[in-house]
């Protein structure tokens, strides 16, 4: 790399052009969906569309307010252009307009577009109803499925934009007080950057021909930032130690890569094993998130392996130009070795004290509840759910839609009739139409051989009300013959909820498993990944902790801007998981590497242990710092789901930093002793 400099610069700018072209763009080619796979709701949704397809809802909904009564003339004929436009809007996409349907209060009124298909097919319907200029005394809100999805899209950008605005100024500040010169600090971050655009415009690509989640775009902006500042700051400050011990430059950026850069490869191989596991889930949104995690990774280790040697390469002893004394800090090398060697001293001491916060912090997971987020999670102020509160409640709309029955092997309205009967004993009082009460709209409950009940809820969607419900629906005794399928949001949210909770165990067992063969392979010992594997099982336990109080229970909600609902999103612990297992290994790859390199070069495990903190801690320190900092900037995220990952990982990164990998770990390596290089043998020569 360092000899072929300009050509691999070269690359990396015919890499970056087009990525920075495409990346602006990608969004709109992701889906805000993401949460449905092949369950009974989904395949009881398709029964309907094939079965029943004059069964409509609305997808779509424009509700206006205003001052004057709906029989204002201009009220009126605001409500006939709008009714006009969306007629002509809707023409070929099989949905309907309905006729204005007037508030409680005489002055609010809602246009509905009404179609058998998902709402998730009406996004950009809904994009091009918000162009819409009427003129008229009334202000139109578009809410509904497809209203809510375009939210969830445009927010996510938002979120994107925002976040990188904020947090890059702070971590190039960061960097500089760290090296104290501005080309030093502004290489970590121009690694940041280069990784992210490129994995921003391949999540993009890979849109345009597979459905890849909106959700997956803020998750791989932090972690891209977070790694390529902490893999270029690892790179960077290795190169600058060789340089001062007098290596050529040729020599220097070899030695760096040979250490620091092998660091680097089995740190992006741990975090890559996290982002990875989750390719193994049936669910679009898990799979998507992983898609992205991985991409960035493997992109933060290309750069550190090609484009930072190179650059290292170009500038030479030139990467401290335009110094900043001022800024640089005090060498804290003394600092880390004289806290390893207070650690070790009093380990049992160090140990307890750790293990004390940590379960602290990690008590209240004990309540921890999942749910599948919808409307709730976003911003009380947003079009859209301010559409939807005004619908329920000036218009009547409900606010949540029936369970649906959906029944096969129904040959005539007689056993429709015996089957209703059925329905209604085991849906317990809750109310249950089907073809028996339909009347005039029979066509819509019963067609021989299939007939539809509705079922309505007992409580939101999450509710252990609605569940019980679905059990007793599911576990009803049906007449021979006779199959159902349960369908509508909630029978779609406990579907999507038992096929995350049955991938968890396979994905939690391979990130175990390879993360322990990675480890074992990369430091030739046995109990080492084992203890790194405990280590960050303490992290993730205090992260789920500070989300169950956080954003579960409802702490800080007013100083985050969000609604609490009393459960978490369900994919949230998994990703949580997922990112902080592998963010979490770097810090630890990258303090074991260095006590390995010294304990090889002949030191006691003692020395090493001292000598390995006295040259990383200032490192992991910096770098967790930066990575807190880039996390954090999403807790101003409109959206609740990505504030809750930004300020969790962000809580749960200081944490691992500091007292996990500074006091814990060297404590734990002094209890072990010898034992945590088993069964390796140590060099007898010291280079």
């Amino acid at each position: 790399m360092a000899r072929r400099r300009w050509l691999v610069l070269l690359f990396w700018l015919l890499l970056l052009v087009p990525s920075a072209l495409l990346a602006p763009s990608s969004s709109r080619h992701l889906s805000p969906a993401g949460f449905e796979t092949s369950t009974e709701a989904t395949r009881a949704a398709q029964t309907l569309q094939s079965q029943f397809p004059q069964r409509v809802v609305p997808v779509l909904f424009v509700v206006f307010t205003a001052s004057v009564p709906v029989g204002d003339p201009g009220y009126a004929a605001e409500l006939a252009t709008y009714r006009s436009r969306l007629g002509a809007l809707v023409a070929g996409r099989g949905a309907q307009v309905s006729a204005p349907l007037v508030g409680r209060d005489q002055r609010t009124a809602a246009l509905l577009i009404e179609s058998n298909a998902t709402a998730n097919q009406f996004i950009g319907l809904a994009r091009q109803i918000e162009a819409i200029r009427a003129g008229g005394p009334a202000t139109a809100l578009v809410g509904g499925g497809g209203a809510v999805y375009d939210s969830f899209i445009t927010d996510s950008e938002n979120d994107l934009a925002q976040s990188e605005k904020t947090s890059l100024p702070i971590a190039l500040a960061l960097l500089l007080i760290v090296f104290g010169g501005v080309v030093a600090a502004l290489l970590p971050v121009l690694t940041g950057l280069f990784t992210v655009t490129v994995a921003v415009a391949l999540l993009g690509l890979l849109g345009r021909v597979h459905e890849v989640s909106i959700f997956a775009l803020n998750l791989s902006s932090v972690v891209g930032i977070g790694l390529g500042i902490d893999y270029s700051l690892l790179v960077v400050n290795r190169f600058r130690e060789e340089r001062r011990r007098g290596c050529e430059r040729e020599l220097a950026v070899a030695n760096t890569m040979a250490t620091a850069g092998l660091s680097t490869l089995v740190s992006g191989g741990t975090v890559a094993i996290g982002f990875g596991a989750l390719a193994l889930s049936r669910l679009n949104v898990l799979w998507s998130m992983g898609l992205g995690g991985a991409i960035v990774v493997a992109l933060s280790v290309l750069a550190s392996l090609s484009l930072i040697p190179a650059l290292l390469a170009v500038f030479g002893d030139g990467i401290d130009r335009m110094a900043l004394p001022f800024l640089r800090g005090h060498d804290t090398r003394r600092f880390w070795s004289a806290l390893a060697a207070a650690v070790m001293r009093r380990p049992m001491r160090s140990i307890l004290l750790v293990l004390a916060v940590v379960l602290i912090l990690a008590a209240p997971a004990r309540s921890l509840r999942v749910g599948v987020v919808g409307a709730e999670s976003l911003p009380p102020q947003d079009p859209a759910a301010q559409a939807q509160r005004i619908a329920i409640s000036q218009l009547g709309l409900p606010s949540r839609a029936p369970v649906l029955v959906v029944a096969s092997g129904v040959p005539d309205l007689a056993s429709a009739d015996r089957l209703e009967a059925v329905i209604r004993a085991a849906a317990g009082g809750q109310r249950v139409i089907g073809p028996e009460q339909s009347g005039i709209q029979q066509s819509l409950y019963f067609r021989p051989g299939h007939a539809v009940y509705e079922v309505s809820q007992p409580g939101a969607d999450n509710s252990p009300a609605t569940h019980r419900l679905l059990d007793r629906l599911a576990r009803a005794k049906l007449p021979p013959g006779v199959h159902v399928l349960l369908g509508g949001e909630a029978a779609g949210y406990q579907d999507f909820l038992s096929a995350l909770l049955a991938d968890v165990p396979r994905i939690l067992g391979t990130v175990f498993l390879l993360t322990l063969l990675l480890l074992g392979l990369a430091f030739r010992s046995v109990v080492l990944p084992f203890k790194a594997v405990l280590m960050n099982l303490l992290s993730v336990g205090a992260a789920m902790g500070a989300l169950t109080f956080i954003f579960q229970q409802g702490h800080l909600a007013h100083q985050l801007d969000f609604q609490a609902v009393g459960f978490v999103d369900a994919t949230t612990p998994v990703l949580i998981f997922a990112a902080l297992f592998g963010l979490s290994m770097d810090y630890e790859v990258f303090l074991l590497s260095r006590i390995r390199e010294e304990w090889r070069a002949g030191r006691s495990n003692a020395q090493a242990v001292a000598a390995g903190m006295e040259r990383t801690g200032q490192i992991i320190t910096s770098a967790a710092l930066i990575l807190v900092v880039v996390a954090a900037t999403l807790a101003q995220s409109h959206l609740a789901i990505n504030k809750s990952l930004g300020v969790t990982i962000a809580i749960a990164v200081l944490l691992d930093a500091t007292l996990i990998r500074l006091i814990l770990v060297p404590a734990m390596m002094r209890l072990l002793g010898d034992l945590n290089w088993w069964p390796q043998r140590r060099r007898t020569d010291a280079g």
